[in-house]
């Protein structure tokens, strides 16, 4: 059976002066080969970005766990998976890696 991820979601309040209220949905389709990882900003500035990892979806689901709890914006999103993901490929096919 395969396994459903949820949404991660994370909410910001409006601050007077300093932000408008906004919605971060991070999420994680599984497919052959990998995951997709999306991440949806709803409210103010909206914008959606995507990226295809190639790891297995338990191992995505974990970045998108630190991108979630990092609150990462979709203008860093690209960069950010870029800088984790060697490290969570060579984890995965066996290599010597910690974390950072």
């Amino acid at each position: 059976m395969e396994r459903t991820y949820a949404p991660l979601i994370r909410q910001f309040s409006s601050i007077k002066g300093y932000q408008a209220a906004y919605t971060l949905v991070y999420a994680l389709d599984a497919s052959e080969g990998g995951c997709h990882l999306t991440l949806d900003r709803k409210g103010e500035r909206e914008q959606q970005v995507s990226e295809f990892v190639p790891l297995h979806p338990e191992a995505g689901y974990r970045l998108l766990q630190y991108l979630c709890e990092n609150a990462v914006q979709p203008e860093i999103w690209g960069d950010v998976i870029a800088d984790w993901l060697p490290v969570l490929e060579a984890e995965q096919n066996g290599g010597a890696a910690g974390a950072r």
